[in-house]
């Protein structure tokens, strides 16, 4: 029972934590960001079957180490700490010219560096103007002018704006947020579902309003068709559109 209550308070003392670090702790994550979260994520393992460390006192070390991170976060914003904690970009490529000396700084083999280029959808280096391992660990590709996607300014064609569509209904959820923003009400939209035959806003799984005016809609698939795919016995009910 002891090893149950110290594994649900190690865990809600961690993702506190980590929500206090912030999002950037996961976005484009910077070498000392690898480092805190390994460290609070061993820490943690290991304070919860090891019944010899006193549970206050692991608490407190996890909270030291939130600590530490953010004032290294902080004092990254001083662009020398900045180079010294959080590493600078590495060009690979320059002007469709491999940077050897840069690989071999980073480690990086040829092998590895065509696999990154043809994730990112090129497959030849003379297209390449710049190619840069970012401090993250990341590769960023800028092609050559001739080498990139025509879009539709450079054919002088005006797309128009199109945006996202804005959830109205999810798994049955109505987002009266969302209808307030967009100036309409539940009257309105019951009316648009009543067109297609749906009485109750928890038949529907999802219901999308795009910029154009478009309302698309799927419904709930029926109880039994879920139990029967569920144990191989039928497929998926294809959802059923509205516009």
């Amino acid at each position: 029972m002891e090893v149950v209550t110290r594994a649900v308070i190690v865990y809600i003392w961690s993702l506190i934590l980590l929500r206090l670090l912030g999002k950037g702790l996961t976005f484009q994550q910077k070498p000392y960001d690898f480092v805190v979260m390994m460290l609070i994520g061993s820490a943690s393992a290991a304070l919860i079957v090891n019944r010899d460390v006193p549970l206050l006192n692991a608490l407190v070390a996890l909270g030291v180490l939130a600590l530490m991170h953010t004032l290294i976060s902080v004092g990254t914003l001083n662009n020398y700490l900045k180079d010294i904690l959080g590493g600078q970009p590495d060009l690979l490529i320059r002007n469709g010219r491999i940077v050897k000396a840069n690989l071999i700084k980073n480690q990086i083999n040829m092998n590895q560096l065509m696999a990154g280029l043809r994730i990112k959808g090129y497959h030849r280096i003379q297209d390449i103007e710049f190619a840069t391992l970012e401090a993250n660990g990341q590769l960023s590709v800028i092609p050559k002018s001739q080498a990139r996607p025509v879009k539709l300014t450079d054919l002088k064609i005006d797309s128009g704006y199109e945006g996202i569509p804005t959830p109205l209904i999810v798994d049955g959820k109505i987002f009266k947020a969302n209808l307030h923003n967009l100036g309409l009400n539940n009257k309105w939209l019951e009316s648009e579902l009543s067109k297609r035959g749906l009485k109750e806003p928890h038949k529907v799984l999802l219901a999308l309003l795009d910029t154009d005016g478009s309302l698309y809609i799927a419904e709930q698939p029926p109880i039994n068709s879920i139990k029967a795919f569920f144990v191989g016995e039928g497929k998926d009910t294809p959802l059923k559109k509205g516009s």
